[in-house]
């Protein structure tokens, strides 16, 4: 087999390949509707559990208790330090129990 050979060859693979391709397109996007594009992507939600949605609430209080935390250290009132702390710690014993 020639250069010239090997040549046109390819360029016949290369042509029915790019024919094949532009045709599929052509059918997929005047068929294909969004609401087929979006189930052909979508992912199946994952089931949450109650000890799931336990821990991310206790989780959403701690981080809302430690953001105060950090406040009332900056204004230097340790009484409000001492009862938050407190609180943390009832949150942090109920996370590690989980």
């Amino acid at each position: 087999m020639t250069k010239k050979e090997m040549n046109e060859l390819a360029d016949m693979i290369v042509d029915k390949l790019l024919t094949t391709y532009i045709r599929e397109q052509a059918t997929w996007y005047t068929s294909s509707t969004m609401d087929d594009i979006y189930n052909q992507f979508k992912q199946t939600p994952k089931k949450r559990t109650k000890k799931k949605d336990i821990e991310s609430e206790l989780l959403g209080e701690l981080a809302k208790l430690l953001t105060k935390l950090d406040y009332h250290k900056e204004k230097e009132e340790y009484e409000v330090c001492a009862e938050l702390k407190i609180k943390i710690d009832i949150i942090n014993d109920k996370l590690s129990k989980l």
